[in-house]
């Protein structure tokens, strides 16, 4: 993988993990210009092809949700508990962001995105424990 988009993937996960919406990685572009400007001019153009549209955030972070091993790491939970988020893409989807958070018996707290589901539709709790619950 090259360095743009593995910048892409951090940036974009760091993105959903602090529920930020998908397009803040846009601006977050902006910032890395606008750095690379003031602090080396002459690396500005490598900060340039880091792709960080709305689409592209979307399609990162769905990429993240299926690598089998972050999956697997919930698996040695003792206690976990989930956290959601929604937000609309361009297209006015719905967009669910299941989060969770564990325990393992030597204390170890790991926090995670779990998955990302597109939802079309309402949006009402019912619709949510139930992709929720097909995760």
């Amino acid at each position: 993988m090259s360095a743009h988009a593995e910048t892409s993937y951090v940036i974009s996960y760091k993105i959903t993990r602090n529920s930020k919406p998908f397009s803040d990685g846009e601006f977050m572009k902006e910032c890395l210009l606008d750095s690379a400007e003031l602090i080396c001019p002459e690396k500005k153009e490598a900060f340039e092809n880091v792709p960080l549209s709305r689409c592209t955030v979307t399609r990162r972070i769905g990429d993240i949700t299926r690598n089998p091993e972050r999956q697997h790491r919930a698996v040695n939970f003792d206690f976990f508990s989930l956290a959601l988020d929604e937000s609309c893409d361009v297209c006015d989807t719905a967009q669910l962001l299941i989060f969770v958070r564990g325990i393992t018996t030597d204390f170890k707290i790991t926090e995670e995105l779990a998955a990302m589901q597109s939802m079309k539709g309402t949006t009402t709790g019912n619709d949510l424990f139930t992709e929720v619950n097909s995760c």
